[in-house]
């Protein structure tokens, strides 16, 4: 089964919300201290933390557009937010002056888990709607 129009692009929009507050709920389980260490930026801070992370979301999205059955987005995003989680919520930018480096090449290696979820989610969906059109 494929998904309609709307349903697929309900489904997009909840990816894109996930998406921008994942960097602060990775923090969350750290502390008030620790979630403080990205939002003490303030706006622009926020700003920056989004569009760096859109190059992981937007790579997400490229994907669900790709795989027809929403139920195979989840090999692509799962790989991803989970990556993202790990890596915002791991990451102690009090720890050194160049740790704030880390944040720009985030999302960047965010790419390969969700590449590799992409791929096997693809080829999932095609080998289900093959095998569904057989039967």
């Amino acid at each position: 089964m494929t998904h309609s129009t709307a349903a697929a692009s309900t489904g997009r929009l909840l990816i894109a919300a996930a998406g921008i507050l994942l960097p602060y709920l990775a923090r969350l389980p750290g502390g008030l201290a620790w979630l403080e260490q990205y939002t003490a930026a303030g706006v622009g801070g926020f700003l920056f933390t989004t569009a760096l992370d859109g190059i992981a979301l937007g790579w997400m999205l490229v994907w669900t557009a790709l795989i027809r059955q929403p139920r195979w987005w989840l090999l692509p995003c799962g790989l991803g937010f989970g990556y993202l989680a790990w890596a915002h919520g791991s990451l102690d930018l009090s720890a050194d002056a160049q740790a704030a480096i880390a944040v720009v090449f985030i999302p960047i290696h965010a790419l390969v888990p969700i590449t590799v979820g992409g791929v096997v989610g693809l080829a999932m969906d095609r080998l289900t709607r093959r095998t569904a059109a057989e039967a």
